[in-house]
C-alpha cells in the first residue's frame, strides 16, 4: 500500500509517495488539470499499489479558509467521486519549508511543489 501527498497548485502539482517507511518526492505535474492529476494517481498506484491520497489544504495564517482552499476541497470530492480514498491535510507552511530545504528563495520549477508533497504526507503519516 502506497499513500500519495499531493501538493495542489493551478499551475503545477507537487506528488510524493511512502515506500516502505520513506517518504519521496516524485515528479511534479507541470500543466495542472484535475484529469491530469487522476491520471498520475493512477500512474502512482499502478506502480505501487493502493492507499490513500492525502491532499495539502492550503489555509490563512489565520486558519480560516481560502479560495484554493475550497478548490481543493472539491478536488477532494472529484477524486472520490473517481474511487480514490481521500485525506486533507493542513498543508500551512509546507512551500517554505520545502524551499528552504532545496535552498532556494523563490524561484518554483515544481520540484518545491513535490518537496511540499512529502511535508504533506510526512504530516498525515506523523513523521518527522
Amino acid at each position: 500500500m502506497t499513500d500519495i501527498g499531493v501538493d495542489y497548485g493551478r499551475g503545477r502539482t507537487g506528488f510524493a509517495a511512502s515506500r516502505s517507511g520513506v517518504v519521496l518526492p516524485l515528479d511534479p505535474l507541470l500543466r495542472t488539470t484535475w484529469e491530469g492529476i487522476v491520471k498520475r494517481l493512477r500512474d502512482i498506484q499502478e506502480l505501487s499499489g493502493e492507499g490513500t491520497v492525502v491532499l495539502g489544504l492550503p489555509l490563512s495564517a489565520s486558519g480560516r479558509p481560502t479560495d484554493l482552499s475550497r478548490e481543493v476541497e472539491e478536488l477532494a470530492l472529484y477524486l472520490k467521486g473517481k474511487g480514490f480514498s481521500v485525506e486533507l491535510v493542513g498543508e500551512t507552511g509546507s512551500s517554505l519549508e520545502a524551499g528552504r530545504t532545496l535552498g532556494r528563495t523563490g524561484e518554483r520549477d515544481g520540484r518545491d511543489d513535490s518537496m511540499a508533497a512529502m511535508i504533506i504526507l510526512k504530516r498525515y503519516l506523523g513523521l518527522p
